[in-house]
């Protein structure tokens, strides 16, 4: 059964047009899921690391429930955020039940700074290398102290906002990577083809999708938009051939905002892909 669950995290981002936008689905789209409350406990202020209680205590919350309620009852999570730094938690829980397994990224941003790196402090810049195990210790050990992803079996796809200290973690890791401009040049169906076959080794794949991904032109609800991108119909693609090709076992979808959304474009792609997806998936895992 796919479960689909949620959870308003803003501080990871620090925007508060984060912390309404799945009510404002559930309100005026009527999307069902179970939503967990974003945690707001005391803090020590550290410029590179904000608000960095809160967020171990609500993606802690988000491992748990989802290893816990959902994996463990043999059902596949598909998460619905808030801000990317979720993605602790719903990939440690995939991890941890499933062991190995392969993270494709589809976002505009790698999402592989850490404390030492940071420009912003936004910890919502920092999942991937926690999961990898680097960085701030806290944010690595969810569910359990060990790394949670292998740099081998990550794949980025759309990126177009990359530092430079992300850059020399993609060359130093080998990771793959498909940038936007690769995207272009090469063309996404060979594009998905190669992120395919790479990762058809594994038994599971966690699919991580922001919406920021696509152009801003197109959908502007997102907390940190980025030139160019994807259009509406590729992102659908995208998600639709990994969902089919690939045995994707728990997935999020992340970063609508709801304060920067433009006629609820936003909105309605973000319910439309969520009630795609659900069905897909349902259609291929009963």
């Amino acid at each position: 059964m796919i479960q689909l669950f949620g959870c308003p995290l803003s501080i990871g981002a620090n925007d508060n047009g984060l912390k309404t936008s799945l009510k404002y689905l559930q309100e005026n789209y009527g999307l069902k899921m179970n939503v967990l409350n974003e945690i707001i406990t005391d803090e020590t202020h550290r410029h590179n690391l904000k608000n960095l209680n809160s967020i171990v205590k609500t993606c802690d919350a988000i491992a748990q429930y989802s290893y816990h309620e959902i994996l463990q009852k043999n059902d596949f999570p598909l998460f619905i955020g808030g801000d990317h730094a979720a993605a602790m938690g719903t990939v440690s829980a995939a991890t941890v039940h499933y062991g190995e397994i392969g993270l494709i990224w589809v976002d505009a941003h790698t999402d592989i700074n850490t404390d030492q790196t940071t420009v912003t402090g936004n910890i919502h810049g920092m999942p991937v290398a926690a999961l990898l195990g680097m960085g701030e210790k806290s944010l690595t050990d969810f569910l359990n102290d060990e790394p949670k992803i292998k740099a081998e079996n990550i794949v980025y796809i759309g990126l177009r906002d990359v530092d430079p200290p992300e850059a020399e973690f993609l060359k130093e890791l080998n990771i793959k990577h498909f940038s936007y401009q690769d995207v272009k040049e090469k063309g996404l169906d060979n594009c998905l083809k190669e992120c395919i076959v790479y990762l058809s080794h594994l038994k599971h794949v966690h699919v991580s999708f922001d919406i920021d991904s696509v152009n801003p032109l197109y959908l502007p609800g997102v907390s940190v938009p980025v030139k160019d991108g994807f259009t509406p119909q590729q992102a659908n693609q995208i998600l639709g051939e990994l969902a089919i090709n690939l045995p994707v076992s728990s997935m999020d979808i992340v970063e609508f905002n709801t304060v920067h959304d433009k006629d609820d474009v936003t909105a309605k792609f973000t319910v439309q892909l969520i009630n795609d997806m659900k069905i897909l998936l349902e259609k291929k895992y009963g």
